[in-house]
């Protein structure tokens, strides 16, 4: 699994908000999983707390929205990876 922080996965949203800002977060998703590397399960809880509908354009978010889901999706992510290495010892 790749260690990604807060930045890499702002920076990933970014790219994806400007090169196609009418395609929907949700198709977004796949892609961030896979160049970023992190936790889909991570992604999908972040969404939910965020109360962010898969089917909005990634170019109606705010610049803080991203940072919001960006940081939402890195703490998910980090205590589901702790979790893990805690039951695993």
């Amino acid at each position: 699994m790749l260690r990604a922080d807060t930045q890499l996965i702002l920076d990933a949203f970014t790219t994806r908000q400007h090169l196609r800002p009418h395609q929907p977060i949700g198709q977004v998703l796949p892609s961030i999983v896979d160049e970023v590397g992190c936790c889909p399960n991570a992604i999908a809880q972040a969404m939910e707390w965020l109360h962010i509908d898969p089917a909005m354009a990634i170019g109606r978010l705010r610049r803080t929205e991203l940072m919001q889901l960006s940081r939402s999706i890195q703490r998910f992510w980090r205590n589901a990876s702790l979790r893990a290495t805690a039951s695993a010892q």
